[in-house]
């Protein structure tokens, strides 16, 4: 054997027996004569049939047995047979050169590879018949496959396979089968057949920061039993990940490692299916005693390829049978395909089932849909290419939607961290546990996840949110080392971050500014009524009025009685006409025409005057009452001041602004704000909080008055959801915010 069959995969479907070769010449001549490929006794015509196996390899050892059992239960049920099949077994790929018949049980990928080319460039003089009895067309295994992702809705997949030529074979109708279902494949990952564990961990690694969720396994259960182990330590085999595995593993996970198996509880499995008969539980029976009594401790347990073994020997004893008594002439025209037609025609049933012909390979004509549990498997449906998936395998079964139900870690179930808040609950405001369909009042972050979620994703799984404690730079930790899937809550979208997680388009616009206490500035005396003009003008208008009260008395002095009189009525007249013909204007004040011009002058500078008063005083009154208590950012870099607790804002002080780290202090609530604003700086309190635009305006709703957002707007990306780096789910997700938020739900969320 080559040097490197000590690591031979006794286990997989695709390479063991993959193919069994018959060549069939006759001799007639005499009854003692010998032929190259066969002879003909006195009584019985032989049949040699060559057989390459390696009897020390726990497969070799199985197939050895149920050969020799399918030869002598055939006989024994058919003795008066006048044909009779020899098996002749080599243990080497040397003999198959010379061999000029013979089926071969590969156990190595190379070994697989050369019995591959064999059957494809063997001499035409040998004519040898060829019949895989494997599946390197994996049509059916692909739609089968498909077909139970799409009962589960799941609508994005990725491709764990094992790296061999006979591997690789699925992939293109796995991807056609794909297509026509509208089923996403994300990522193809080929894992190396001596790969070690830390490797099988580096695809793991890429997988888990792609944010795949739900994977096919298309590989021997040697590597799969170190695969699953692995994955099971990296925590994807629980909730939130759903895992589908191909016949090449399925068939035999009742020969797997227990630990293996236990790693695997909740996968999803699909196998050819084999009816439980009672001519099966016979043969299981015999094979266990026979085995025994051998001693053989390398023969593995019964499998499949066993069962196959021993219907492909009967079907052979069957068809030599019918063909026997035809001359040698006739028996050289014949070719491959008449042969395979007289084995199987229409179909082949065995104790493993029907098996059909299909391009000169044996194709399992039901799969089995089954959950792993542990011990014992639950079958959950089964697939033909004619009904789909039914929940009984017979014909009357219809073909139901939703029957498949696994245990719960098949289902991909999202946990989403959130920031565990003590304040601000308008924004965050859930608890760990809490579910996707939960009707509490959630906060407005997570009420636009939601929203989100079903725009995102309509039909994928459900999720559950888990508190984060610690900074909201912690959180999106969480992310990139696949605590969590993703994390959403009031998460501002900045550079730092970036190296941790992918952010989503922001659905709310922020900005940092500045929080601050003001002081009343009101008039303290009764002379406020004063300040709105100052002295000079108040003496001009005082001017003013006098010499408006001296010329209309000089013009009014002879026609206006009004003006006559005593000195004393004369200087009150004076110096009350300019205030009374404001204040209480009359039509008769003058008679001449002098006195009326200088009137409506004096009455035009005086509503001007009036008007630029009352503005004045107004001003006073309500806008100069609130004054800063701070000048500017300088002067209050050497006063204490606030940001909220785990918030970016602490690092966008210090080294943007400038502010020493012994000058912060952290609040949690609007409460917590408005305490330290009222005590100030020089009482245990701040000057002034620099938060976020959206956490000031919440503030200034509860305290409207005492209290001023001021400064300049320093601009942020505003708020956003983290994902994993690279994660196809962030495309998503962006568009899905900007559908929401450009629609009719958005507003009334704010």
């Amino acid at each position: 054997m080559p040097k490197y069959s000590k690591h031979c995969f006794s286990f997989f479907p695709f390479l063991l027996f993959s193919y069994v070769l018959i060549g069939f010449t006759i001799k007639l001549e005499t009854a003692s004569s010998s032929g190259l490929y066969g002879t003909r006794d006195s009584t019985r015509l032989m049949y040699n049939i060559g057989v390459i196996v390696d009897v020390n390899s726990n497969m070799g050892a199985m197939a050895n047995i149920c050969l020799s059992m399918a030869l002598s239960d055939f006989y024994a049920k058919h003795p008066s047979y006048e044909t009779r099949l020899s098996l002749q077994r080599w243990e080497s790929l040397g003999a198959v050169a010379a061999a000029p018949a013979v089926g071969y049980l590969p156990q190595t990928s190379a070994e697989a590879s050369f019995a591959i080319q064999l059957g494809d460039n063997l001499s035409p003089s040998y004519s040898p018949l060829l019949i895989r009895t494997t599946m390197p067309d994996f049509s059916r295994l692909a739609e089968a496959t498909v077909s139970t992702l799409e009962m589960f809705e799941w609508n994005k997949v990725t491709l764990i396979y094992e790296d061999m030529e006979f591997s690789n074979s699925i992939i293109p109708y796995l991807t056609d089968a794909l297509v026509n279902k509208d089923i996403q494949l994300s990522h193809k990952i080929a894992i190396p057949i001596f790969a070690e564990d830390f490797q099988i961990l580096d695809k793991l690694e890429v997988l888990m920061s792609s944010q795949s969720e739900v994977f096919v396994v298309h590989m021997s259960s040697n590597l799969a039993s170190r695969h699953f182990v692995v994955a099971n330590k990296e925590g994807m085999m629980g909730k939130g990940f759903a895992w589908l595995v191909t016949d090449g593993l399925s068939n035999f996970v009742d020969t797997m490692d227990p630990i293996a198996i236990d790693s695997m509880k909740g996968v999803i499995g699909l196998r050819p299916y084999v009816p439980k008969t009672r001519a099966l539980k016979n043969f299981r029976t015999r094979y266990k005693r026979i085995s025994s009594m051998k001693q053989n401790k390398a023969a593995t347990k019964l499998n499949l390829l066993g069962l196959w073994l021993y219907d492909i020997v009967w079907g052979l004893g069957m068809t030599v049978e019918r063909i026997g008594n035809v001359n040698s002439g006739f028996l050289k025209e014949m070719n491959d395909r008449t042969w395979l037609i007289g084995i199987l025609n229409p179909s082949f049933r065995g104790i493993s089932g029907v098996l059909d012909l299909v391009n000169r390979q044996f194709q399992p004509s039901v799969f089995e849909i089954f959950n792993i549990t542990g011990k014992r498997n639950r079958v959950i449906g089964y697939w033909t290419s004619d009904q789909g998936i039914s929940k009984n395998n017979n014909s009357t079964s219809r073909n139901t939607p939703r029957i498949l139900q696994a245990e719960e870690p098949t289902r991909a179930k999202w946990t989403i961290g959130v920031p565990s808040k003590k304040g601000f609950n308008e924004f965050v405001n859930i608890r760990s546990g809490n579910k996707s369909n939960d009707d509490e009042l959630p906060g407005f972050s997570i009420e636009v996840f939601r929203k989100v979620w079903d725009f995102a994703l309509p039909s994928a799984t459900s999720y559950e949110f888990v508190n984060i404690n610690g900074t909201y730079d912690d959180l999106c930790c969480q992310v990139k080392y696949q605590k969590i899937h993703a994390a959403v809550g009031d998460i501002s979208i900045v550079a730092s971050r970036t190296n941790c997680v992918d952010f989503t388009l922001p659905y709310l616009e922020t900005g940092v500014a500045m929080l601050i206490k003001v002081r009343h500035n009101g008039p303290k005396d009764m002379w406020i009524f004063l300040k709105p003009l100052c002295w000079d003008l108040w003496l001009v208008i005082i001017a003013i009025c006098i010499f408006i009260g001296i010329v209309v008395r000089v013009l009014e002095r002879r026609e206006n009685t009004e003006f006559n009189g005593s000195a004393r009525k004369k200087l009150s007249t004076i110096l009350m006409f300019p205030c009374q013909s404001v204040a209480i204007p009359q039509r008769d004040m003058v008679v001449t025409n002098g006195s009326r011009l200088v009137l409506v002058v004096w009455i035009f500078l005086a509503l001007i005057s009036m008007q630029s008063y009352t503005a004045n005083l107004s001003s006073i009154l309500t806008v100069n009452q609130l004054q800063p208590t701070i000048p500017s950012i300088k002067e209050l870099r050497k006063s204490y001041v606030g940001y909220q607790n785990h918030s970016f804002v602490k690092g966008f002080l210090i080294n943007q602004l400038g502010f020493q780290e012994s000058m912060l202090k952290p609040y949690c609530s609007v409460d917590d704000y408005q305490e330290a604003l009222s005590k100030g700086s020089e009482n245990e309190g701040v000057s002034a909080i620099f938060d976020e635009i959206p956490y000031i305006k919440l503030f200034l709703a509860q305290y409207t008055t005492g209290y001023l957002m001021v400064g300049p707007t320093y601009r942020t990306d505003g708020l956003g959801f983290a994902l994993p780096i690279g994660s196809p789910m962030v495309a998503n997700f962006s568009r899905a915010i900007l559908n929401f938020t450009q629609g009719k739900y958005m507003n009334s969320l704010e």
